[in-house]
């Protein structure tokens, strides 16, 4: 009986410790849980076939775009995004891009200052077509998905990179249908 009485303190010593454990490890992984919004800029690369040797393709331009999301834990979030994927030229034909998704992020914290991610989503992409015969515009929907990190400024402020596919972009006889960005961006969580 005498070896009960010296393990009684040492159990709910050890259920404080835990609960205490548990409280703190929640406190810290609930700090970034919450709503944020953010905007980004990159450069986009359209998949362009030109189809004829010789004639002029650029495939490269400026993309942007606005997000707003929900990060449900550090490890899950979601994002609706709106963003411009740019335009791809073909000798005078061209084609602008505008993608509307909703995302899935799954995070990976490294420290408490940098996480990786990635990100796979729907999208519905908007490409409207000038000098192209018979073609004004066309819609899409197709998959999404990304690479990136993440870096914490503090509380509130994080800065991203992020590579990202659009798959299912609408195509002429001469466009591609995949279009990749690389962007950073500037987030705020409230």
């Amino acid at each position: 009986m005498n070896s009960n009485n010296k393990t009684r303190p040492v159990a709910p010593l050890a259920v404080l410790t835990l609960a205490l454990a548990a409280f703190a490890g929640s406190a810290s992984a609930d700090q970034n849980k919450g709503f944020y919004v953010g905007g980004n800029i990159g450069q986009s690369h359209a998949d362009v076939n030109a189809g004829a040797p010789g004639l002029n393709v650029d495939k490269r331009d400026t993309s942007y775009g606005i997000h707003g999301g929900y990060q449900f834990n550090q490890y899950f979030a979601t994002e609706l995004t709106v963003n411009y994927l740019g335009k791809a030229h073909l000798g005078d034909s061209q084609a602008k891009t505008m993608s509307y998704s909703l995302d899935a992020i799954g995070r990976l914290p490294v420290n408490d200052k940098f996480s990786l991610f990635g990100r796979l989503g729907v999208a519905q992409n908007e490409r409207d077509f000038k000098g192209v015969a018979n073609l004004d515009s066309q819609g899409n929907t197709g998959f999404k998905v990304g690479l990136g990190a993440d870096y914490n400024l503090n509380k509130n402020w994080f800065v991203r990179t992020e590579l990202t596919r659009y798959n299912n972009v609408p195509t002429a006889t001469m466009f591609g249908n995949t279009i990749d960005t690389w962007n950073v961006g500037v987030n705020y969580r409230f």
